[in-house]
């Protein structure tokens, strides 16, 4: 990985932060953040700023960290919303805590995450994360007020894209907000679409069952259709077939290929995105990790 220096620097970063934490459930705070991560969207940021020439700084170091603490927040709340049991291969911290403590673990690290981004002083980039936000929790809202019920292909994209794009859209754009660089359109058209491919790969993850760290079949099990389940229901009227019979259904090579197809639509768009940045070994990784998203769930 060629921003190792990088990833490992905004390690010990975080664990800074979090060794003012002063609370009953402070090691178990720390115990999660310091579990096996990929750093996926602070790496983005690190790939993107060296594939533009954009020097490292402390200020690009708050953003990321403020996105790795506030995406590991709703974490820690999805798995309270979903009832999951693990995370990341591991119990997960509601239930090792349960939901009250959880609720204000994630609650705590939202707050930390903010304070990073007001150390910027930069009102710009504080709204761009503050209008995620909202809409990562409109789309959760939106979820759980759908439950039970079959979306339309358009409905579940824009799902995906306020539950997840969104974060990766405020870590990128921000680093347009402390730079020169004036592409902010094509890089929102890359974190939108990147976002939402992942978001279908784990939804896909779900039900095929190719990540031992994550409960599988949750989705369907609570009523929350995704992409393979909404093409089942293009054939098949899943309001009159049993929990196991979509579930068997579900699995058929038809619906896993629709879905994997529509990954690779939406990582394709990504890609085309960043065609204004010229190539370097820092672009090829980001292409890669793109192109990764459908190649890896397939194992191809």
């Amino acid at each position: 990985m060629p921003i190792k220096d990088e990833v490992n620097t905004l390690n010990i970063r975080i664990l800074n932060v979090l060794s003012d934490l002063n609370c009953n459930i402070s090691d178990e705070i720390k115990d999660y953040l310091s579990s096996k991560s990929k750093r996926l969207r602070p790496s983005l940021i690190f790939l993107f700023a060296k594939a533009l020439n954009i020097k490292i700084t402390d200020e690009i170091y708050y953003i990321a960290c403020a996105v790795e603490l506030i995406h590991n927040s709703t974490l820690i709340h999805d798995d309270i919303i979903d009832e999951a049991k693990i995370r990341r291969g591991k119990i997960s911290l509601n239930a090792k805590l349960g939901n009250s403590l959880s609720v204000l673990a994630g609650d705590i690290l939202i707050t930390l995450g903010l304070k990073q981004l007001i150390s910027l002083n930069n009102n710009k980039i504080i709204n761009i994360f503050t209008e995620s936000l909202y809409k990562m929790c409109k789309g959760e809202i939106n979820q759980l007020y759908t439950k039970g019920k079959i979306p339309t292909v358009e409905d579940y994209i824009k799902k995906s894209e306020n539950k997840t794009a969104e974060l990766f859209k405020s870590a990128l754009v921000s680093l347009f907000y402390i730079s020169d660089i004036n592409e902010i359109k094509k890089i929102t058209d890359f974190a939108k679409n990147f976002g939402i491919a992942f978001q279908i790969r784990d939804d896909l993850i779900n039900i095929i069952g190719s990540d031992n760290k994550k409960p599988l079949l949750n989705d369907i099990k609570s009523g929350i259709y995704t992409a393979p389940v909404i093409y089942l229901n293009e054939d098949e009227n899943i309001n009159s077939l049993s929990e196991e019979k979509i579930i068997q259904l579900v699995q058929n090579k038809k619906y896993i290929e629709k879905t994997y197809n529509l990954i690779k639509y939406y990582t394709e768009k990504a890609i085309k995105s960043i065609d204004f940045i010229q190539e370097n070994q820092y672009k090829q990784k980001i292409t890669e990790i793109t192109l990764n998203l459908y190649k890896e769930v397939m194992n191809e």
